[in-house]
């Protein structure tokens, strides 16, 4: 069975492409294209990389990315994941003729402390003896006194003119960074570099993601056709053809 080194090797071949050509269209260094065609893939610097690579390796090709990468798991042996759901005992019948130790224990403090305010009296409502009213003492009748009316105030309130901000211009300035607003609809692999560092590398469909960069941003898109790019609030609309793979870069002030 053919490796997946062998199949990029090959098509590489057919269509008369040196490593040089090909690492200039993928961004991929020449070392790593090459260690991907002998299979020496712990010269690489990850698994995630190693993954990424094939798939951008693959798809520049015109191969299919997913069967690529499936070769590449034979190899590496990768075992099948199976679930072990834990054994449960049956639930425990409980008899309805024996009542349980709880509810015989519960009724028994029941009836005791029942016992012990009989016992004691404690449901005798104890009576208060009536407060003696002091001798000498003579209510005074308080005759209510006029409220006098409240003159009315009139109030003026003045409000302040209100200050008109001028609107902000949606394109980058000099020093503001970037924002990419990426808005996705079929599945598409993307791989992101902000200011030559890479940020991001993986597929995503239905959803929208953000990116920002201060100096460089550049996006590698595998399905171009399926994706829609605001740049800081500018609408740059789809950014190719289904299928197509592009690369976009975009600098601050630009």
């Amino acid at each position: 069975m053919p490796t997946a080194g062998d199949l990029l090797r090959e098509r590489r071949q057919e269509r008369q492409w040196t490593l040089a050509e090909v690492a200039q269209q993928t961004r991929i260094r020449e070392d790593f294209l090459k260690a991907l065609e002998e299979g020496s893939y712990a010269l690489l610097p990850s698994e995630t990389q190693v993954r990424g690579f094939l798939r951008s390796y693959a798809e520049t090709l015109g191969l299919n990315a997913d069967e690529v990468i499936a070769l590449y798991q034979q190899e590496q042996g990768d075992p099948e994941l199976v679930s072990i759901a834990p054994l449960t005992p049956p639930p425990r019948a409980r008899s309805c003729l024996m009542p349980s130790l709880s509810f015989v224990l519960f009724t028994f403090l029941a009836l005791l402390a029942v016992g012990l305010i009989i016992d004691r009296g404690w449901l005798n409502p104890t009576t208060l003896p009536p407060t003696a009213t002091p001798p000498g003492f003579t209510p005074t009748r308080i005759l209510p006194t006029a409220t006098p009316t409240a003159t009315p105030t009139l109030q003026v309130f003045i409000t302040p003119p209100r200050s008109t901000a001028s609107p902000r211009s949606t394109r980058s300035q000099p020093g503001e960074g970037i924002e990419a607003v990426l808005e996705i609809a079929e599945p598409c692999w993307l791989r992101v570099e902000a200011d030559g560092v890479e940020i991001f590398e993986g597929t995503l469909a239905n959803t929208s993601r953000t990116f920002t960069a201060t100096e460089a941003l550049s996006i590698r898109m595998g399905n171009a056709g399926s994706v829609r790019v605001i740049l800081n609030g500018e609408d740059l609309g789809l950014q190719g053809n289904p299928g197509q793979v592009v690369t976009q870069s975009w600098e601050a002030g630009q």
